[in-house]
């Protein structure tokens, strides 16, 4: 009676044993702990300019980096496209790009908890266009600051779909305030920043010029609408740039969509 209580509880444990390491959560090389887990992290680096403008495109032969971790880095290919391995689970993320012709780039800084992250996007003017746009409306990019771009981003929106991604109507602000930056700049819907214009367009791009170096949150506010909060790790010299779909972007409608 013993010996079949003994047996049954030895084919029991294997048969444990044997689900947990078909479901990858077995023992590691030499029967240690189980190996940690890891994430990619994915997208594409887009030229940006707006409509009627040269410039528009992927940028291929960029460097691609993690600000918190510099020892993961990739290069773009010809589309743009970029990829990242084998990354440990971290409670902030934040890519930066570094191509020829173009400002150095940072995204939202992201949470890179339990899951892959895809279409992450970089939109970066080249250097005479980044210059062009500051002329505009009438500013002088301070190396030693940081430009902050995003964009109101209606639910679903992406640089992947067509024509314009932006949730016009909604006010931005950086915080904390002490920044001493010159917006919100928003940009109308001829993807040009217009001074004139006091919330988002159909493009939803907005800005802060000349911003503080240090950490910041962008956050959007209309009525009916909810959006996600931005965290972004401003550098000097840098473009930090959250673009579409991980921007400012809508996460629900609470009444009536007025888009």
């Amino acid at each position: 009676m013993r010996q079949t209580i003994r047996f049954a509880a030895m084919v029991t444990a294997l048969a444990v044993l044997s689900a947990a390491c078909v479901a990858g959560r077995g023992l590691g090389p030499g029967n240690g702990p189980p190996e940690p887990a890891t994430y990619r992290m994915s997208g594409n680096a887009f030229s940006f300019a707006p409509p009627g403008l040269p410039g528009w495109g992927r940028i291929e032969g960029g460097t691609v980096s993690v600000l918190e971790m510099p020892e993961f880095r990739t290069t773009t290919v010809d589309d743009g496209y970029f990829v990242l391995d084998d990354l440990p689970i971290r409670e902030e993320i934040t890519l930066v790009l570094e191509a020829d012709g173009f400002p150095t780039t940072h995204t939202k800084t992201f949470r890179l908890t339990d899951a892959d992250i895809e279409q992450i996007t970089f939109q970066v003017p080249n250097l005479g266009l980044y210059e062009l746009l500051a002329g505009v409306v009438g500013a002088e990019i301070d190396d030693d600051k940081c430009q902050v771009v995003s964009t109101a981003t209606f639910l679903g929106g992406s640089l992947y779909l067509p024509n314009a991604h932006g949730e016009a109507g909604a006010r931005v602000a950086l915080t904390p305030t002490d920044g001493a930056a010159d917006g919100p700049i928003y940009f109308n819907e001829s993807v040009i920043p217009d001074r004139t214009q006091d919330l988002t367009s159909a493009d939803g791009g907005v800005a802060f010029i000349n911003v503080e170096p240090g950490d910041y949150h962008l956050t959007a506010h209309k009525p009916g609408v909810r959006f996600e909060r931005v965290k972004l790790k401003c550098r000097a010299g840098v473009l930090a740039n959250a673009s579409p779909p991980h921007a400012l972007q809508v996460i629900a409608y609470e009444g009536v969509h007025g888009r």
